[in-house]
């Protein structure tokens, strides 16, 4: 009886685990769409089912925001709800289907944009599937889902920002990019250190931010090695894409017992 009852656990752990993986894989996982007033899109996704049991799907929308730290965390919200939300511009089918065992789904999408648009627009298209797992007569919802984040941001949109508020934390250098546009913006952030004499002594890329329009994400520095008592110049470097950056040219002062403190940049 107790081996039974070992058995029956191992089995029903083993299942559990097995549907808790995730089975859906989504090939398309963020579009990025440049778009004018009164556009008409049209467009196409697939999701497979890399299981070997047939799964029953759900497609619909929500709304996100990136939240503060801004280090990509988001907050999913009911479409509509959010004030740059695109829930209101897209339709999709089939909005429910069964995906067979290693099959595939083709979901058609259409984006109508109103005739005026000034600031971008997101929002994210869930697939989600759940399935029912029987414990001594008790049923156990487990739900996978995985989604297409959408950025819908006019052709026009304006990439706007600064790097401000600087800091010394440590030997951490902080400043905040700020983001003056009206789409959201995720820079890849570089930086060197250059000496008086022209050399680079240390360079190094920052952790993204995630950073909404009209707020601010901090960017950390670290400035891992010791230098020498003397001039340099920090320069942070956010690539924007598109050939569009915003350069900070900070001075870094080290005096003779190795205290680092911020100055003026070199010329």
């Amino acid at each position: 009886m107790i081996v039974r009852l070992f058995l029956f656990l191992v089995c029903l752990v083993g299942c559990l685990a097995g549907e808790a993986q995730a089975q859906l894989f989504l090939e398309t996982g963020k579009l990025v769409l440049a778009v004018s007033g009164g556009d008409h899109l049209n467009g196409t996704m697939v999701i497979h089912n890399t299981s070997a049991v047939p799964s029953d799907v759900r497609v619909y929308w929500e709304d996100f925001q990136y939240k503060p730290p801004y280090d990509g965390t988001k907050n999913f919200l009911p479409a509509g709800t959010a004030p740059d939300s695109a829930s209101q511009w897209i339709n999709f089918a089939p909005q429910t289907f069964t995906l067979p065992a290693y099959g595939q789904q083709t979901i058609q999408y259409t984006i109508t944009v109103p005739a005026t648009m000034d600031h971008g627009h997101y929002g994210v298209l869930f697939f989600e599937k759940s399935s029912e797992a029987m414990t001594n007569g008790e049923g156990v919802t487990l739900v996978a889902r995985v989604g297409c984040l959408f950025f819908i941001e006019p052709k026009d949109k304006n990439k706007k920002s600064t790097l401000d508020h600087v800091a010394l934390e440590g030997k951490n250098v902080t400043l905040d990019f700020v983001n003056q546009g009206n789409v959201i913006l995720i820079p890849r952030t570089t930086y060197y250190v250059m000496s008086n004499s022209g050399d680079v002594l240390l360079r190094g890329e920052t952790v993204k931010v995630y950073v909404p329009p009209g707020d601010s994400g901090s960017i950390r520095v670290p400035l891992k090695s010791n230098l020498n008592p003397g001039r340099y110049t920090l320069v942070v470097n956010s690539d924007l894409d598109d050939g569009d950056v915003v350069v900070k040219e900070i001075g870094l002062n080290v005096d003779n017992s190795g205290q680092l403190t911020i100055g003026s940049a070199q010329d």
